[in-house]
């Protein structure tokens, strides 16, 4: 298999073993708002993957103006924060990614981010785990209301022409069904599934994964 020329990440849940921060949240945000109670089954089902604006039209439909569900947006990634800060040991980045990045680095090989996060998250991200060091804002896509959200691929498709990167020279690294759906939508030469979020079982099974990783230790052998 050819040389990959560029790698695109998903964050949350890729980078960022943060899935038990947004189900904490989301838990506690559809109580404290709504007054429902989800299962954690029902947040890994219906509310991992796209960006909040679908998450909340697919739950609510018509109900709330863009306006409101921006609003309600912002007040639940608060909640996400301060539930990863009660969690100070595991505010950290997946085991071998900044070797990754320092890799990466050292040989001008370009990445991204494409994260259905807002913009008070990916400064989250910048500041409290250090993503700074590796990071311009140019080159973190995230959610501002103007793209699709996965499965759909425009994320990437973004991410790639910032960086110069044709999708067939792209390793993208992602966690969710969403995210993967979208990679592939998006013509990635590889594709490398965190099993952080979604079944290793049902990763290992879907033929357009290249292969399954827990951590980014080792990763040279994909470039």
């Amino acid at each position: 298999m050819a040389d990959m020329q560029a790698v695109l990440f998903d964050f949350n849940g890729t980078l960022f073993d943060d899935t038990r921060f947004h189900i904490i949240s989301w838990k506690r945000y559809m109580r404290k708002r709504f007054g429902i109670e989800l299962t954690e089954a029902q947040v890994r089902a219906q509310f991992i993957g796209p960006n909040n604006s679908t998450i909340f039209r697919n739950f609510f439909g018509d109900r709330y103006s863009p306006e409101e569900i921006h609003a309600f947006s912002l007040e639940k990634e608060a909640e996400y924060r301060a539930a990863a800060r009660e969690d100070p040991e595991n505010m950290r980045l997946i085991d071998g990614a900044p070797e990754l990045f320092d890799l990466l680095t050292a040989r001008g090989i370009p990445f991204a981010l494409a994260t259905a996060s807002e913009h008070p998250n990916v400064d989250f991200y910048l500041n409290d785990l250090g993503l700074a060091k590796w990071f311009t804002l140019d080159r973190v896509v995230y959610d501002e209301g103007k793209l699709a959200s996965k499965p759909d691929p425009a994320f990437y498709v973004e991410a790639a022409r910032r960086i110069g990167a044709k999708p067939a020279d792209c390793i993208v690294c992602e966690d969710s069904r969403a995210g993967i759906e979208a990679a592939a939508r998006f013509g990635a030469g590889r594709i490398i599934a965190i099993d952080r979020t979604t079944p290793r079982d049902e990763l290992l099974a879907d033929p357009r994964i290249h292969a399954v990783i827990h951590d980014y230790r080792n990763f040279e052998r994909f470039l």
